[in-house]
């Protein structure tokens, strides 16, 4: 064989021994983790069979501290409960149990008896379903002291021939009532013992209630016996019970009722006489807690909690030599003041809390009135002013003084209306700001324009700062930094002095390279607020300081709540400065983004005069539009798309109004089927409310840009909704529309969006 070849052979044969390793390993791995589950699983299901072969045990009346389950044909038995000191392994062979038991129960006198009685040829004899019970009293010694104690013996079930083959064996050991345990400890851990079985089945319970308990007694309750007292730690100090002990429950009860505050005395009535906690245990308590207030050593009143646990238990009268029941009970005394304290925090925070939502709560109702109110006052006025207009048709100066009073109405209508659903966005997190290149100083300009009308009207004096402004390209949204101008401004006004002034200061104060900070400042000569109302309520929802008889438009009093947040949320800052009968200043700073190469920076002054001339064009864009032709859009043809009667006759009247001419559709589909049974070009665009039955304008416009028509997607298609959202118009978007107008679509903006896109 050459040597490559016997080289190769051997590799391969590695490799598969290798391979057969690991596929052996894996098995092995696989079976291992497979019988780990099924231990698991088979575990479980015994402590299940376990617990329920207990529960049975307890229906019939015993509670064994030691107890096992007995397999008569396979002679094996297992451990169902057991105390610290069980002497019997968890599990094995019942005959050989049954010699331990005997080694460890039974006297010289008793041996042969016990051993008889507990053969399973005895029991297959003796123990029947209808003779379900065999008792087996016993006497042995623990050093000195003589203990008694009963074998309880209780049909489970049998075979098929009658015989039992199912067991349970129970152990009690009997407390001698006229011998007081040499370790006093040791009658407490008895007493653990049958706690932790019978309170709840857990002893992990009745440990930590131990544990955690500065005094700890026990007590006969049926013969009114209190019997010891274990002091934890330094606990002697400060519960220093002073009794002689054994002595009467009752009485202990009594003389101590002279510690307890007058406020709580009631509590402890429930657990003061043992009459009353028998009572209890005899209806299905085992526990009963209770706090109250008594006074310490000192004289200093303290919260403790109380608490019995009780317990049926079987002792032995060596006097008498009878065995006889008894309500045992363990009492625990714990000092509570530490949870009371904390408890009395959280009830004063809650206050605080509660008082806070109470004056929120009365915010609101104070807002849904102003709001009520102020929604009621320019609807009356509107209707008012339309039956003034109906009785004075003729007098021309009447009617257009009754239109101006019904626009402002109007107008104020929209802005309360706009206020709550910018903060119902705010407060659901919804609203996104806009990311997009703007002049700064354009947009300041801008609002200095919407709002001269109001300085002239209020004879206001005006007067502009600018300083250091290097950076006016800048990206974020100009439409949000307008509202919070408009909104400032606004208040400067309405809540000025006639012939007061208003002074604007604008300043870059910082420059990173990429990112410039602005300070904005408005200060105005008007009635200021007070100290109390800036600091604790201006920007809170719903607030305002004067609530009169609101003669004038005052708003929502959302509006500060709504600058606010919407400056922390384009992670800005906003000082407010104001004094009572002299003025307010507010004081707000915002970063924002450059958009211009440094090196393309114009002069500061040129580009100030440049940009201020630009913007106070743009804003009187009212008068543009009224110096328009009024055929600018003659010739036009456009399918108007809305459902409802009102908006339809108020979009026609407008466009028609500047020669356009019109063809309705009353909902999506209607406008899709015109669209398609019209001539190429036969229409020069379509606007389309959004929201209509049948089909909604989403659709229609999907549909229409999806059809084969030669100019399905160069017609301009532009929404109008009373939606703003920038979702809104993604979706529009999405759609294949070219513009969004809001409602209601001013007669300005209108014309001048279908201008854009013509």
């Amino acid at each position: 064989m050459p040597i490559s070849y016997a080289v190769g052979y051997a590799l391969s044969q590695d490799f598969e021994q290798a391979t057969m390793r690991e596929l052996f390993r894996y098995a092995d791995k696989n079976m291992y983790i497979d019988k780990n589950r099924a231990k698991m699983e088979e575990a479980a299901e015994e402590k299940r069979i376990n617990q329920s072969l207990l529960a049975k045990v307890k229906d019939m009346g015993y509670h064994f501290s030691d107890c096992l389950y007995c397999d008569a044909f396979m002679d094996k038995y297992r451990t169902l409960r057991a105390s610290s000191e069980f002497f019997l392994a968890e599990n094995g062979s019942y005959s050989g149990a049954v010699e331990q038991i005997v080694r460890k129960l039974a006297t010289d006198s008793t041996r042969k008896t016990i051993w008889t009685q507990l053969q399973i040829d005895y029991l297959k004899e003796h123990l029947t379903n209808k003779n379900f019970v065999h008792e087996i009293s016993y006497q042995y010694r623990k050093g000195d002291s003589p203990l008694h104690g009963r074998l309880t013996v209780i049909f489970y079930d049998a075979s098929r021939d009658g015989a039992v083959h199912h067991f349970i064996l129970g152990f009690e050991v009997f407390h001698d009532k006229n011998i007081a345990a040499a370790d006093e400890k040791l009658q407490l851990t008895q007493y653990y013992e049958q706690m932790k079985q019978i309170i709840l089945e857990n002893g992990n319970y009745v440990e930590a209630l131990l544990d955690t308990a500065e005094v700890v007694c026990t007590a006969d309750f049926t013969h009114d016996r209190l019997e010891n007292i274990f002091y934890h730690s330094n606990s002697l100090q400060k519960f220093n019970m002073k009794v002689s002990l054994p002595c009467s429950y009752n009485e202990y009860c009594v003389k101590h009722k002279e510690l307890i505050t007058e406020d709580t005395i009631e509590n402890y009535r429930i657990v003061d006489s043992s009459a009353k906690l028998l009572e209890r245990f005899h209806t299905g308590e085992k526990q009963v807690i209770v706090e109250y207030r008594e006074k310490d050593i000192n004289g200093k009143p303290i919260w403790l909690q109380k608490t019995v646990l009780m317990s049926r238990d079987t002792v032995y009268d060596s006097e008498l030599q009878k065995e006889s029941t008894v309500v045992h009970g363990i009492i625990l005394f714990k000092n509570t003041a530490v949870f009371h304290e904390k408890d009395q925090q959280e009830k004063e925070r809650l206050q605080l809390a509660f008082e806070k939502a109470d004056s929120a709560s009365r915010a609101k109702t104070e807002f849904v009135n102003r709001m009520s109110h102020d929604i009621r006052t320019p609807i009356n006025g509107i209707i008012g002013m339309l039956d003034i207009i109906r009785k004075n048709k003729d007098n021309e100066k009447k009617v257009e003084e009754c239109l101006d009073k019904i626009q402002l109405s109007a107008g104020h209508l929209m802005s309360l209306a706009d206020d709550v659903l910018d903060m119902s966005k705010l407060e659901s997190g919804r609203l996104v700001l806009e990311e997009v290149s703007f002049n700064l100083l354009q947009v300041i300009d801008e609002v200095f324009s919407l709002v001269n009308a109001q300085l002239l009207e209020m004879k206001l004096s005006h007067h502009t700062h600018r300083k250091n402004l290097h950076h006016m390209m800048v990206i974020g949204s100009p439409t949000r930094l307008r509202q919070i101008m408009v909104n400032l401004f606004s208040n400067a006004i309405k809540d000025n002095k006639i012939g007061g002034t208003i002074d604007t200061y604008t300043e870059e104060i910082s420059f990173d390279g990429t990112t410039a900070w602005f300070e904005f400042k408005i200060k105005d000569s008007g009635i200021g607020m007070s100290e109390k109302f800036v600091k604790e309520e201006l920007f809170d929802i719903f607030t305002q300081e004067q609530v009169d008889a609101r003669t004038r438009y005052k708003g929502s009093g959302l509006g500060m709540s709504i600058v606010r947040q919407l400056i922390e949320a384009m992670n800005g800052t906003i000082e407010v400065e104001s004094i009572l009968g002299k003025g307010t200043t507010f004081i707000f700073r915002l970063p924002f983004k450059i958009n211009q190469p440094e090196s393309s920076l114009l002069d500061t002054k040129e580009s100030l005069s440049a940009i201020s001339e630009k913007s106070m064009k743009k804003g009187n864009a009212a008068s543009e539009v009224n110096s328009l032709n009024n055929n600018c859009l003659d010739g036009m043809h456009i399918l108007l798309v809305e459902d409802n009667d009102l908006n339809m006759e108020i979009a026609e009247f407008y466009l028609q109004e500047y020669g356009a001419r019109i063809e309705k559709a009353w909902n999506g589909k209607e406008a899709v089927e015109k669209f398609l049974a019209s001539a190429p070009n036969t229409y020069d665009m379509i606007l389309m409310d959004i929201m209509m039955p049948v089909m909604d304008g989403l659709e229609a416009s999907l549909a229409i840009r999806l059809s084969k028509r030669t100019d399905a997607k160069n017609i301009p298609i532009i929404a109008m909704t009373a939606q703003a959202s920038k979702e809104c118009m993604q979706q529009c978007s999405d759609a294949g529309m070219n513009g969004h107008l809001t409602k209601p679509v001013a007669s300005q903006k209108l014309i001048e969006t279908i201008i854009e896109f013509t």
